[in-house]
């Protein structure tokens, strides 16, 4: 899987604002992912958990799709997580519940 970073170069035409976006898109999925790791979940595991197939999971891991907002909380919740939001000065942040 690439890193963010890697993708991030690849990415260095697009808007700031929509890279923004996509950094907090980004971020959101790293958390999810890394909160799989840590229950020591397989991506078929989750997808279970979910009513997704495997692939949906591998896609949004790797940045292959960008997954709705439905799908995050679906996510989050199966792992465990909350999701909260922060104004301008604070970040928009996922944290273990």
């Amino acid at each position: 899987m690439k890193s963010w970073s890697e993708k991030k170069k690849e990415l260095k035409s697009i808007d700031p604002k929509r890279m923004n976006e996509l950094e907090a898109v980004a971020q959101l999925v790293n958390a999810i992912h890394q909160r799989r790791v840590e229950l020591g979940w397989t991506q078929k595991e989750l997808a279970v958990k979910v009513g997704l197939h495997q692939e949906s999971i591998a896609r949004i891991e790797n940045g292959g799709s960008i997954p709705r907002l439905d799908t995050v909380f679906k996510l989050a919740l199966a792992l465990g997580m909350k999701l909260s939001l922060h104004g301008m000065e604070e970040a928009a942040s996922a944290s273990v519940g």
